[in-house]
């Protein structure tokens, strides 16, 4: 684990654990020094003293005792006070290796001031109090620290393991100078920035000290030169870890932070007291007999300081930070409008690994920021709680130009009808609804009357889920403007989306994207209507290019969606940002999809935010709420129910699991279990599938960011490259020093690929992916493929399969039959269909739904999620959590609001108070 973070149990463990134990170092004890402002300020420095810091830990700061003083609860009489957080950054094994086997002491001093820079970087970043002020509690950054490091150079199995505990002290100076306790939820949530930051720093004076690095996935790396078979014979402890998360289920790939520091813990041995010679002549026969024997040790030291001298001729490193921080902005630009300083730092940091130091980054992104290039904006995580963070001049652009243009339309179009002739329509269009047996509701009658009405270019319908918007108001609308000779067009930002709009309509639906690439889009003049369902789901950059081709064209535009269901993929929450600033709204609120009035009444409770009275409404018949501590049995639980079902019942049930490895763990149980009980083929047919990498505009653009086996489709034909559109073409080799990747047609056919030069705007690239197909298998299409009649997110059921020509029969939902041929890449773009992530199940509706809701899982599961989640079953919701009380917490701390280039205070209806620069 790159970086670890535990509270303290009591001072006095605490103490004696860091400040007495001798096992790891020649003079007996731990190598020890004071860190951070707050340390400074209490006078601290140099050496930790053990008596000073056991009277630290216990709460007695500049001469106040800290604890039931401070407001914390005391306990039997007693003062009751957390000691602190020991926050461990442990280097790559190699480093270890070769700075204890092999002697190098210089990575001993590049571990150390790595750590440093990391300290410094939570100090600045993470450091933070409660204050109390008016009844209610804020939360305070307060950029001062007092951490005692103590650095140590074997593992508890006695491997060689350099590492260093930082023990951060609970307490911090305030604005006002007064000392409290300090608030530690930013140490866990950003623990894997921690440990990114350290290791960036390490690599790159690592790199700096002559050695070549080997990175790896998460700011992971180790030295190149040094055997894997070494590695591995020095890494007991790593072993024993592995070994424990095997036994439950998982691997160190797939756990999560809290399983593996789970591991950890069970496979703790008790400390010894081992002479550290005697373990280094150990240590050394272990290497010897792996294959890295003292003189490839000495070579491997020797020829990393004759490099160490040699200048790199082609970049300097201002350069580089300065590349790295403009990539690093850009590819954060593409998902958040707002993103934290911190991680701004991370991202160039991975982007420039191993060859730019964090502080020339920091300067980067202070000279970016002179430039213009980032405008400070307070970013707040998923809980609300604040953060420095930039967004910039472009997101700003965006979201003035689709404020704009909405603002300009306001009053410009000639209503549909007269608001009495307007009334007249409803009517009819509800009695001859109902006698088909659907009765309107106030809400459907209203809003499609305001529609009928509306003398706006762009207006909006805001419905909750199951309000019925689609078939009655925006049926209704559609007919109405035909007859008036407008030409309707249906369009949402997927093609599952825009397949359930179009049919609705009595019209063939389209993608946003699709739309906006045809010239005929912008010819239907000012005659023309363009709906859009699921507009939540829509980018700001998105949204204002629609909304500008609209207003090119003379079209209207009618925004469908709902601003409590999941937001765009993409920066922004236009559709929210819109109807804050006074886009004129018809709204929805009586859902009528739900059978079950509990359950109603669940999804109600949902999109208030209160997860506690939902999940009671749930418990009181609306379904249930089953409470298991592990992920294994929390899946296993869903698993075993789910295949418990008639499969006419399973038909009904929809499946969801937040993550997307959650999604295919559960996929995995449920499909053992099918196959035990013979309902899927004992024969499988075995290939790779082909998932898309996701990766940004900016990412594309980088060699860096593909990897040996991917494969790369071009939407476009480069005849002078050899390329043709709709090619599949996998990568046979990366240079991400030259920007060059090697691609293979598999018919001996090489090119040669730069991606900052052509073809990285118009390519889709896929990550191969082991699949198995039985028949009896749910399974879905991954790609849109008009040609093929297939459709993102379309399913269907496997009827047939033939092993020896790598062949499936699959039957569509439509009930039209494909063969596919798996050993062709077109045909691989599938996944199994039988558990759907929150995102993939927005839209769907079904009998019954089964939610897997982990109240840890603090990126996936919130308000905003329960509600979609909540609001797909028409009559029953099963909710299985870890802990019921824990869950509800959570979700009323996460709203799951994306945040907007242009602060919310700063938006007039139609206007922009945003200043030409910068934002406090």
């Amino acid at each position: 684990m790159v970086a670890s973070v535990s509270a303290l149990s009591s001072a006095g463990q605490a103490a004696s654990y860091y400040e007495a134990d001798d096992y790891y170092a020649e003079g007996g004890l731990a190598p020890s020094e004071w860190f951070g402002e707050a340390a400074a300020a209490l006078g601290l420095a140099g050496e930790v003293d053990r008596e000073q810091f056991a009277e630290l830990l216990e709460g007695k700061v500049a001469g106040e005792q800290h604890g039931r003083n401070s407001g914390d609860a005391a306990r039997d009489g007693k003062t009751a006070h957390r000691p602190g957080w020991d926050i461990t950054l442990s280097a790559p094994k190699s480093v270890s290796i070769m700075a204890e086997v092999a002697g190098d002491k210089r990575l001993i001093a590049a571990h150390a001031a790595a750590v440093k820079v990391a300290l410094a970087h939570v100090e600045t970043h993470m450091a933070a109090t409660r204050v109390r002020e008016g009844g209610e509690v804020r939360r305070e950054a307060t950029g001062n620290l007092a951490i005692a490091t103590f650095r140590h150079a074997t593992s508890r199995a006695q491997d060689p393991q350099l590492h260093t505990h930082a023990v951060v002290l609970n307490a911090t100076q305030d604005r006002e100078g007064i000392w409290r306790s300090l608030e530690p939820r930013a140490l866990y949530q950003l623990q894997k920035e921690i440990g990114a930051i350290y290791r960036q720093e390490l690599a790159h004076g690592v790199a700096e000290l002559g050695y070549r690095i080997e990175p790896g996935k998460d700011a992971m790396f180790e030295i190149a030169g040094v055997p894997d078979k070494a590695i591995a014979a020095l890494s007991q402890r790593t072993a024993a870890i592995d070994i424990r998360l095997a036994e439950r289920g998982t691997s160190r790939e797939a756990a999560s932070a809290a399983e593996k520091q789970m591991a950890a813990l069970d496979t703790r041995e008790p400390k010894t007291l081992v002479n550290i010679g005697e373990l280094r002549g150990q240590w050394r026969a272990t290497a010897d007999a792996a294959g890295f024997e003292r003189s490839a040790q000495h070579r491997l030291v020797t020829e990393a300081q004759a490099r160490a001298s040699e200048p790199n001729p082609f970049i300097t490193p201002d350069m580089l930070a300065r590349q790295a921080v403009a990539f690093a902005s850009a590819k954060l630009a593409e998902r958040e409008a707002v993103f934290a300083a911190g991680t701004l730092a991370r991202e160039a940091g991975d982007f420039a690994f191993g060859e730019v130091g964090h502080s020339a980054i920091g300067s980067a992104i202070a000279e970016a920021q002179e430039r213009g290039e980032l405008v400070p904006r307070i970013f707040l995580d998923r809980r609300g709680t604040e953060y420095a963070g930039f967004t910039t001049p472009q997101a700003i652009e965006t979201e003035q130009t689709m404020l704009r243009i909405e603002a300009a339309g306001r009053n410009m179009a000639e209503p549909l009808a007269s608001p009495v002739a307007a009334a007249r329509t409803v009517e009819r269009a509800a009695r001859q609804s109902a006698r088909s047996g659907f009765a309107w509701t106030d809400d459907q009658k209203r809003s499609t009357a305001d529609l009928l009405a509306s003398r706006d270019r762009v207006t909006a319908v805001q419905g909750y889920a199951g309000t019925a918007k689609t078939t009655t108001v925006l049926a209704t609308y559609a007919r109405e403007a035909e007859r008036r000779g407008l030409a309707v067009t249906a369009l949402a930002p997927t093609a599952s989306a825009a397949t359930v709009l179009g049919e609705a309509l009595g019209r063939r639906g389209d993608t946003v994207a699709r739309h906006l690439l045809r010239p005929e889009a912008r010819m239907a003049g000012k005659d023309a209507v363009w709906i859009v369902d699921e507009a939540s789901l829509l980018s700001a950059n998105d949204m204002a290019r629609l909304m500008a081709s609209a207003d090119k064209a003379g079209a209207r535009l009618v925004l469908v969606g709902d601003v409590r269901q999941l937001g765009s993929v993409g920066a922004g929450a236009a559709f929210a940002q819109l109807q804050q600033a006074g886009m004129a709204t018809t709204r929805l609120a009586e859902i009528v999809r739900q059978t079950n009035a509990n359950t109603r009444e669940a999804v109600i409770a949902s999109i208030e935010g209160h997860a506690g009275k939902a999940l009671a409404a749930l418990e009181r018949g609306g379904g249930r709420v089953i409470e298991a501590a592990t992920q294994d049995e929390r899946l296993g639980a869903m698993a075993r129910e789910y295949v418990a079902m008639a499969p006419t019942e399973r038909a009904r049930t929809l499946v969801i699991e937040p993550s997307r490895d959650g999604r295919d763990k559960l996929t995995n149980l449920i499909r053992g279990q099918l196959a035990a009980r013979g309902e899927l083929s004992a024969a499988a047919v075995r290939f790779t599938a082909l998932e898309s990498k996701g990766l940004t505009h900016a990412e594309a653009r980088e060699a860096a960011s593909y990897a040996i086996g991917d494969v790369v489709r071009f939407n476009r034909d480069y005849a002078g490259k050899s390329v043709s559109r709709g090619e599949a073409l996998r990568i046979s080799a990366v240079d991400p020093e030259r920007g060059r990747i090697g691609l293979d047609d598999g018919r001996g056919r090489s090119i040669d690929w730069h991606p900052r030069q052509w073809g990285a705007g118009t390519v889709e690239v896929f990550e191969p992916t082991p699949m198995e197909l039985r028949t009896g298998d749910r399974v879905q299409f991954t790609r849109n493929d008009r040609e093929q009649g297939r459709v993102n997110g379309l399913g269907g059921t496997v009827t047939g399969i033939d092993c020896d020509t790598g062949s499936a029969i699959l039957k569509l939902a439509t009930g039209r039959e494909q063969r596919l041929d798996l050993t062709n890449a077109r045909d691989t773009h599938l996944r199994h269909a039988w558990v759907q992530t929150a995102y993939a199940a927005q839209g769907h509706t079904a009998e019954r739904v089964m939610i897997h809701a982990d109240s840890r899982s603090t990126n996936l599961v919130d308000q905003k999620m329960l509600y979609v989640a909540l609001s797909r079953a028409r009559n029953e919701a099963v909710v299985v959590t870890d802990d019921k009380e824990r869950l509800v917490r959570a979700i009323y701390e996460r709203a799951g609001e994306k945040q907007t280039a242009l602060a919310p205070d700063l938006i007039e209806a139609g206007t922009s108070k945003m200043p030409a620069a910068g934002i406090g």
